[in-house]
């Protein structure tokens, strides 16, 4: 704790310096606030759409937009700042001319409070970005500019056109808004007529266009400006222009489109036209209603002639049988019939002719083959079998001529897939023309409805979520920022040069940089109070007293650096001190630095007192006797001496060592030698060159004496805590204050 306190001992010591500056940085503080031009900081918020998020998205409007792409937010800022978007936001406002009244303090600028407004028919470019002043008194108006090439000064009249320079311009005055405000138009006013490019370009760079965020759409559009209503004007119409250029752009974009559909859906359907007609012709020629559907219904054609086929051959080759059979003459003696012809008919005859058969041999068991009985039966066996041959023939010939139909219709039917490839494959192709042209068509219809939804509908999807207003309070200068900084640049500055004057300087501030620049040892503090001080001495003394550094008939040299080190008060001090000790003490003001005037007869002099004759508590000065005494050293001794004799202590006042060599020689001599260091004012070279001294000229008992101690430093060296003297600090602040501004002035 003690390192903090002496750590932050300069900067309180410095505290008064410091409070100046920091009052000095707040009036330059309140300078800047008041020259600074105040402007208004406007903002307005636009909600980008976006296909993923937006509007957009829903069903019902999806498609408005079908020919626009998702535009990323950095392109759409940049857009809103650009050139184009700039110039159709000022044909909204009437930014053209800026007109200021000038007053004695200050110049103020006018937008919608004007007493007049300037109407200009104006071809020359010289007139522009010029800067003109304008004086009206009693409707006489005098118009001067002195910056052209062909200063002019002109005298008008109000509500009257005059030539400037080959142009027409006229004051015109706003008698509605000078009869509600009652203004006085008389007064000395600057206009400026505004170019094209220099207005844009002016503008552009009180314009600021940002993201709110990189995963929001939406734009932050801000806009500075002196005139608050001026700024958000130009901010709201700037949105507007960015919605109107939005949606133009749209309607442009799907009006171009629709054109393009129209003249694309003309060739396409003609061209749909053709392939409709070369398919159609195509079908007609080669008889084709469905190739596939035809090609199935072939198929099974030839697979149920195929099958009737081999039906037929099997029939024939069944009734071949039969015949072979019949014509063998073996009827079912030694085998039974084995033929597959299923007519019923002769089913029935073979069945007859098996059963005469049978009783023909029954009979021959009776009869013979010449009797009646064998003959009929014979006989009807002969008929049943030339009527079984004749139906065989029949049906032989029925067979044979349909298996040779059906081989050949087999033989046709087979044949007709022959050009079935060729004519799918041309079919194919005229079908896929066709279906492309088809699909082509329909689709460029579905988009013309489309386009011209899209054009017929002046819907934006980007909306203004937060129009800009007029603020009230401006943007900038930054009062309490500029306060703050300021306040806080004096506090640096101040606390700065506190430290910079300490590290510069090198002076004395406690017993740390006594003792670490000197081996002597430091006998005490004398602190700033008077009342404290008187103690301090007692106390010293005392402390000298019981360590023998001070004992009867001893000359004590009190000396210093330099004269303003506060040394002939510390020999008054020690002279009290012993005093109350109850010694017999004097005082030898042996200070050379003040010149002998002879004039003060009074004075006790050291040559020309007699010691006998001295009280105790006097003072013997040296004044008249100094050209005296420097003559011979011995005279001195021998005075000193004498009041050694007749007093305890004898305090010698000493000059100061950095202009006289004499107070080392007193020092040599003394028995006890107060080298004394004010706090604050003595150098650190001053504590090392003591310390040399009495090494270099061996002088011994030499005590260090650190006056002007602040009062919260106790005896030993330590900060304690001590009731706040207010008004003893105030003091002290004022007077160190003087003190260093008399520094800095010098």
């Amino acid at each position: 704790m003690q390192k903090i306190f002496r750590q932050i001992k300069p900067l309180l010591s410095g505290l008064p310096l410091i409070g100046f500056i920091f009052v000095v940085s707040l009036v330059i503080a309140k300078q800047i606030i008041k020259y600074t031009p105040t402007r208004y900081l406007t903002v307005a918020k636009i909600k980008l759409d976006t296909r993923k998020y937006g509007v957009s998205n829903d069903m019902l409007y999806k498609d408005f937009d079908v020919f626009t792409s998702e535009n990323k937010i950095e392109t759409e800022a940049e857009i809103l700042g650009s050139h184009l978007l700039i110039k159709r936001a000022l044909e909204k406002v009437n930014f053209n001319s800026q007109i200021q009244r000038i007053g004695k303090i200050k110049t103020t600028n006018l937008y919608q409070n004007s007493p007049f407004s300037i109407q200009t028919e104006i071809n020359n470019s010289e007139l522009f970005d010029a800067a003109f002043e304008v004086e009206i008194a009693d409707s006489n108006v005098e118009l001067s500019n002195s910056n052209l090439e062909t200063p002019i000064s002109i005298n008008l009249k109000l509500n009257e056109w005059v030539n400037v320079l080959g142009n027409k311009l006229m004051l015109k005055t706003n008698d509605e808004l000078i009869a509600i405000n009652q203004l006085d138009v008389d007064g000395k006013y600057g206009f400026t007529l505004h170019s094209e490019e220099g207005l844009i370009n002016k503008v552009r760079k009180k314009l600021e266009v940002t993201a709110v965020d990189k995963e929001m759409t939406v734009l932050r559009v801000v806009f500075k400006d002196e005139m608050p209503q001026k700024g958000a004007d130009f901010n709201n119409a700037l949105c507007q222009a960015y919605i109107d250029d939005y949606v133009q752009m749209k309607s442009y974009a799907a009006n171009k489109t629709l054109e393009f559909i129209d003249v694309k859906l003309g060739e396409v359907g003609s061209d749909l036209k053709k392939a409709e007609q070369e398919l159609e012709r195509y079908k007609i020629q080669n008889n084709v209603v469905n190739v596939r559907q035809e090609t199935e219904t072939g198929l099974r054609q030839v697979a149920d002639l195929q099958v009737q086929l081999v039906n037929t051959m099997i029939e024939e080759k069944a009734i071949l049988e039969l015949e072979q059979y019949l014509d063998s003459g073996d009827y079912f003696t030694d085998k039974a019939i084995q033929v597959g012809f299923g007519d019923l008919l002769l089913t029935e005859l073979i069945k007859k002719l098996k059963n005469l058969n049978d009783e023909k041999r029954d009979l021959m068991l009776k009869y013979t083959e010449v009797s009646d009985e064998v003959i009929v039966v014979n006989a009807k066996i002969e008929e049943i079998k030339f009527y079984i041959q004749e139906a065989i023939r029949s049906n032989k010939n029925n067979i044979e001529t349909r298996r040779v139909q059906l081989e050949a219709d087999l033989e046709i039917y087979t044949h007709q897939f022959d050009n079935v490839p060729i004519v799918e494959r041309k079919l194919q192709i005229l079908q896929r023309e066709f279906n492309l042209q088809e699909s082509v068509f329909n689709f460029l219809s579905q988009k013309r409805i489309e386009a011209f939804i899209a054009s017929t509908s002046n819907t934006s999807f980007h909306r203004i979520i937060q129009p800009a207003y007029a603020p009230t309070e401006p943007a900038t200068p930054n009062k309490t920022l500029i306060t703050f900084i300021c306040g806080l640049l004096g506090l640096v500055i101040g606390i700065a040069i506190v430290l910079l004057r300490r590290l510069s300087e090198s002076k004395v501030m406690d017993r740390e940089d006594v003792e670490r620049n000197s081996l002597l040892p430091l006998s005490g503090y004398i602190h700033k109070s008077g009342d404290v001080s008187g103690k301090d001495y007692q106390t010293i003394v005392q402390s000298l007293l019981l360590k023998e550094h001070l004992a009867p008939s001893q000359i004590i040299t009190v000396s210093a650096t330099e004269k303003e080190e506060g040394k002939s008060e510390v020999a008054e001090q020690v002279l009290i001190a012993l005093m109350a000790k109850g010694y017999k003490t004097c005082l030898v003001d042996y200070d050379l630095a003040i010149a002998p005037s002879g004039l003060l007869k009074s004075e006790l002099n050291l040559l020309s007192v007699k010691p006998n004759k001295l009280s105790n508590g006097d003072v013997i000065t040296t004044r008249n006797n100094q050209i005296d005494l420097a003559k011979s050293s011995c005279l001195l001794e021998e005075r000193l001496e004498a009041l050694k004799k007749e007093f305890d202590f004898v305090v010698i006042n000493a000059a100061p060592i950095s202009t006289h060599i004499e107070a080392v020689e007193m020092m040599k001599k003394s028995g006890i030698s107060l080298f004394v260091f004010k706090a604050n004012v003595s150098r650190i070279d001053s504590v090392k060159n003591i310390n040399l001294i009495t090494e270099e000229y061996q002088i011994e008992n030499v005590h260090l004496f650190l006056t002007d101690v602040d009062n919260s430093i106790n005896y030993s060296g330590n900060y304690v805590s001590r009731p706040l003297n207010v008004m003893g600090w105030i003091k002290n602040s004022v007077n160190q204050l003087k003190h260093q501004v008399t520094i800095l002035n010098k």
